[in-house]
């Protein structure tokens, strides 16, 4: 009788082995919120779903963001124009080669400068707001988003999951649960 209830000892870390498996796969691809007593559970929905969401959410946002700030050629506000700012002030900066002319006046030489930096600031803003947009229509930026969404989906991630990571992992568990059921089993045989 002592000997059976030994054997319950395997049975029971090879249990807690394959329902910890089971409670990751669960955390990471749970597909929805899960309520107890009207409480969410904070890993809900699971990690990888969560995560794949907020990821192409964000890449769209971003990009909405980025043509919406383009739209508005001479804007004041937004990093499109701390970009075109920044390009002004180095190349001004960048433009000091301009003051070792001591032929010409030094009024104009400042005018040199400002034109060069207005000139790397427009062609900034050129590029920035309307080549940049052009590209992202032609190559219909959009639209790959949303293929490459469909492709990452969580049922294909799952699968591969499943496929390479989830068997395996079950099977080291279940392994080394076994072991120390067998260890525990003989502990309970020589205390007993």
């Amino acid at each position: 009788m002592i000997f059976l209830k030994s054997l319950l000892f395997i049975l029971w870390n090879v249990l807690i082995g394959v329902l910890l498996i089971e409670l990751i796969r669960w955390l990471l691809f749970n597909k929805k919120s899960r309520f107890v007593f009207a409480m969410h559970i904070p890993l809900t929905p699971g990690f990888i779903v969560a995560k794949r969401d907020w990821l192409f959410n964000k890449v769209r946002a971003i990009l909405h963001d980025y043509l919406e700030q383009a739209d508005k050629m001479y804007g004041s506000y937004g990093y499109l124009v701390k970009w075109e700012k920044l390009v002004y002030e180095t190349v001004l900066e960048k433009s000091t080669f301009v003051d070792d002319w001591k032929l010409i006046p030094k009024i104009w030489r400042d005018k040199i400068k400002q034109f060069l930096a207005k000139s790397a600031q427009e062609a900034a803003r050129k590029l920035l707001r309307k080549v940049i947009p052009k590209l992202i229509e032609q190559i219909q930026l959009e639209k790959r988003i949303d293929d490459f969404d469909e492709q990452f989906s969580s049922k294909i991630i799952r699968g591969y999951y499943n496929q390479y990571i989830h068997k395996y992992l079950m099977y080291f568990f279940m392994t080394v649960n076994f072991l120390i059921g067998i260890s525990n089993m003989i502990l309970y045989l020589i205390i007993a």
